[in-house]
């Protein structure tokens, strides 16, 4: 995503620095970020040359979002009875459609199951919507919509869809609220089979409850399409270094997907392209949305020994879907669409729900609706709920306080440690660096004499990492920008090399 300039605000000191905010331009379910950029009007150097003196307009920045697109304000991913849409889409929640008895007279092919990736890792089956469901009958039909689903008629129906193997419970009528909440908890775990459509029909008669999932894709097609699967999932896992922890693991995943990923927007408003919310979309085609960048990072966390749900809510009326990851015992939220910008953004990794929900709200459970609200008959929207939401309460693997340069003032005795460190950033040409600063400091003190206030310590770190030895990538000081995240305690600084 390219930075559009939103407002200009000039320095009130005569002769320095003009900060310039800059929005993302974002759409749909993608949020908007402010970033500052000092640009290089004028910079006092120490006769030294060691310390720099960067005066500035103090700003205080924002971690606020705006959405610039609006999709529907329910969410893309959970039941919702609305009304027939295009048939490739998946959006807008499932959807019944009339059951046609004779829509099974057709040819069932099966279709190939995504291949085992290297074992670097060990393999993790996402089984958190399995486990939210507590009777054996529930479970006993997620597991045969989980067979039947690789059984994709040859031709569609009239509607468009191509069916897949009908399923039957014998002797129980499941309410259709809980089939919904079935049905949730089945695509909720299993992004690998990414060519399911967004709706379903279901009947009762003398043999029970039957059921019947469709593709949006016949199974030629989707055969084509898991063999693209199978070799970009390999490639991935096997470029994955052997021996990382899971927070590493987690940080290389999240790291592809916003280099080989960007925002679709135009599916937001076109439902037809369907592949932006699917794992298949991000990770064949590089470009989704929010659905799509979560659970392309689902598939690959299994692929990668690592626990991953998905989880929905609302940011300022609209709908949107992220991760959160269970990560040495903890699970935090984790947004990959709003950390993907030309370099990435980190303020949504491994975060907390005092955090998260500073911009949003994440839907209720299930368990916390009537059947009438779950269906929409009772006056709610069907489709806002989640099934299991795990409480995120640690802090102790976000990124800023795992990955970040550690501050805990401005002290001219901290300035070695830093400088190492800006080193090896340097040498490596990263994109950006961050910092962490230290609890029980002023967060807002220490930013401001890092950027706008004196002692500048930014221009000192950046000027003395410039002339370490062996660093030939040097850092641009006329064009650092910089995001701050008070709630994280971090801040990061974008580079540009001369």
């Amino acid at each position: 995503m390219k930075f559009k300039i939103k407002h200009k605000i000039n320095s009130i000191i005569s002769g320095v620095l003009i900060c310039t905010i800059l929005m993302l331009s974002l759409s749909g379910c993608k949020g908007t970020e402010d970033i500052c950029e000092l640009t290089s009007q004028a910079i006092s150097y120490i006769s030294d040359g060691v310390s720099s003196l960067i005066n500035s307009s103090e700003t205080t920045m924002s971690s606020a979002y705006e959405d610039t697109k609006s999709t529907s304000p329910q969410s893309p991913s959970h039941p919702s009875k609305v009304q027939k849409q295009t048939p490739s889409s998946i959006t807008g929640g499932l959807q019944k459609i009339a059951d046609d008895l004779t829509q099974n007279n057709v040819k069932l092919n099966t279709v190939q199951k995504l291949a085992d990736a290297p074992n670097t890792y060990t393999y993790i089956h996402q089984r958190e919507g399995y486990n939210y469901l507590s009777d054996t009958v529930s479970r006993e039909l997620y597991n045969k919509l989980l067979q039947s689903s690789y059984k994709v008629a040859a031709s569609p129906n009239t509607q468009g869809y191509y069916p897949i193997e009908r399923v039957s419970i014998p002797g129980y009528r499941i309410s259709e609220a809980q089939l919904r909440v079935i049905i949730t908890a089945f695509l909720n775990d299993n992004p690998q089979i990414f060519w399911l459509a967004n709706s379903y029909s279901y009947s009762y008669g003398f043999s029970g409850t039957q059921v019947q999932l469709y593709s949006v894709a016949p199974q030629s097609q989707i055969n084509t399409m898991s063999q693209e699967m199978n070799n970009k999932i390999n490639a991935i896992i096997k470029a994955m270094p052997s021996g990382m922890n899971e927070f590493d693991r987690e940080l290389y995943l999240y790291d592809y997907l916003i280099k080989n990923c960007v925002y679709d927007d135009e599916a937001v408003s076109n439902q037809n392209i369907w592949q932006a919310f699917s794992a298949y979309g991000a990770l064949i085609n590089g470009k989704a949305v929010c659905e799509g960048y979560s659970r392309a990072m689902q598939l690959l966390s299994s692929y990668s020994g690592l626990h991953c749900m998905l989880l929905t809510g609302n940011s300022k009326g609209t709908g949107h879907m992220w991760n959160v990851m269970k990560i040495n015992g903890n699970w935090y939220h984790l947004d990959i669409t709003w950390g993907d910008n030309e370099s990435a953004i980190y303020n949504y990794f491994n975060i907390n729900d005092t955090a998260i929900l500073q911009n949003r709200t994440i839907f209720p459970t299930a368990a916390s609706l009537t059947d009438a609200q779950i269906n929409g008959s009772g006056g709610g929207n069907s489709d806002q709920y989640n099934l299991a939401v795990p409480a995120c309460t640690s802090t102790e693997q976000n990124y800023y306080k795992v990955k970040g340069i550690r501050i805990g003032d401005l002290s001219s005795k901290n300035d070695s440690k830093v400088v190492n460190a800006l080193t090896a950033v340097l040498k490596a040409k990263k994109p950006s660096v961050s910092f962490y600063i230290d609890e029980g400091t002023d967060f807002d003190g220490i930013v401001a004499g890092m950027t706008t206030k004196s002692p500048y310590k930014v221009s000192t770190y950046f000027t003395m990492a410039n002339r370490q030895p062996g660093v030939t990538n040097k850092i641009d000081l006329s064009q650092i920008r910089y995001l701050d995240d008070k709630i994280n305690r971090g801040i990061t600084f974008f580079l540009s090399y001369k």
